[in-house]
């Protein structure tokens, strides 16, 4: 593993831990934002949700990365991109109007 390659996967793992401690406080920079009231417990709830699903998955292929594990990188970019995409989009449906 090069040390490119370590660096980003220690990134990975940061950034699952830190989605995941966000999941469970609800707290972060991604809820400070300056959303309408109408929406922002929802939009809050459903970021929350997004955070349950994508820090446990990125902090697993990290780690799993790190021990050497050659298809973990595969199980984060086939999961989180379009996960991502998908909740673009359900973001964007369920608050167009506030958007």
């Amino acid at each position: 593993m090069s040390d490119f390659d370590s660096m980003m996967t220690i990134i990975t793992i940061a950034i699952g831990a830190f989605a995941l401690f966000s999941a469970i406080t609800g707290k972060g920079p991604a809820f400070n934002n300056n959303y309408p009231k109408e929406m922002k417990e929802d939009a809050d709830k459903m970021l929350r949700i997004a955070c349950w699903i994508a820090g446990p998955i990125l902090l697993a292929s990290g780690i799993l990365e790190y021990i050497g594990v050659g298809w973990a990188f595969y199980i984060s970019m086939f999961t989180i991109l379009p996960g991502c995409v998908v909740f673009t989009v359900l973001f964007r449906r369920k608050f167009k109007k506030y958007l």
